[in-house]
């Protein structure tokens, strides 16, 4: 038996049909929980489907769905998410649920004011372990998806979509080495990929290798990857945590 009451929060489906209680079902729910002596605090809320969807009337539906359905229900609300939060700051909600937000991403794949303001708080970077000079015509990596156009300097960096960097990003996707943007070449193995340091004089094993962070938007990889930010944050696995002050 429970010692104490809980905090609750009710979810309702408004529309993103994944779980929740249905509109019509909601104020019984509501009232089923007062009584059960149960519940010290009731949060109402629900999740939109298409909030980062600037153009898209879906949000304002379920907003108004969500009011109709608990109207006379007096307790807090939670709506927003990280794309509400900026994109629909007119919605209505005591509590927000930043997500994507606070690693400094966008969770829109276009311009937004706010969302362009923010800043990443995450760097993912390695080291470049060796260098090979590649000469026209050979290719880089499984399958020789990259073939030299010119002669080159290669560099194989200790990374690669067992540390969770994805294995779809393609030949062009940007790196920052040693402060000096550069692309990725051929596919990315398990434990390594390779990047061109042809331009970058300089660099040779030891250099830095910005894979995204302050000068490589996450986006910004996500999008040549054919992914979204989300799913890479989601599959950092065993690369060490370093943490330091803003």
């Amino acid at each position: 038996a429970l010692g104490k009451p809980l905090n609750v929060w009710l979810k309702m489906d408004s529309g993103m049909h994944r779980v929740g209680i249905h509109p019509a079902d909601f104020q019984a729910a509501h009232q089923r929980l007062l009584n059960s002596g149960k519940a010290a605090k009731i949060v109402l809320m629900t999740h939109f489907a298409r909030a980062d969807e600037l153009d898209s009337g879906r949000t304002d539906e379920q907003v108004a769905i969500f009011q109709s359905a608990r109207a006379g229900l007096a307790a807090e609300v939670s709506l927003r998410n990280s794309p509400a939060v900026m994109g629909w700051p007119s919605v209505p909600s005591d509590w927000v649920r930043p997500g994507i937000m606070l690693y400094g991403a966008t969770p829109f794949d276009q311009s937004q004011s706010v969302a362009d303001r923010l800043q990443p708080v995450m760097t993912l970077e390695s080291r470049v372990i060796c260098v090979r000079e590649l000469p026209v015509g050979e290719p880089v990596g499984y399958g020789g998806t990259f073939v030299a156009e010119r002669n080159m300097r290669i560099g194989v960096v200790a990374m690669g979509y067992a540390d969770g960097y994805p294995r779809q990003a393609p030949t062009g996707t940007p790196v920052m080495v040693d402060g000096h943007r550069s692309q990725l070449l051929g596919r990315v193995s398990m434990d390594m990929l390779c990047v061109d340091l042809t331009d970058v004089p300089g660099a040779g094993v030891g250099s830095r290798v910005e894979l995204w962070g302050k000068h490589i938007l996450i986006s910004d990889v996500a999008s040549s990857a054919d992914m979204i930010p989300y799913q890479i944050l989601c599959n950092l696995k065993r690369v060490p945590r370093l943490y330091s002050e803003a």
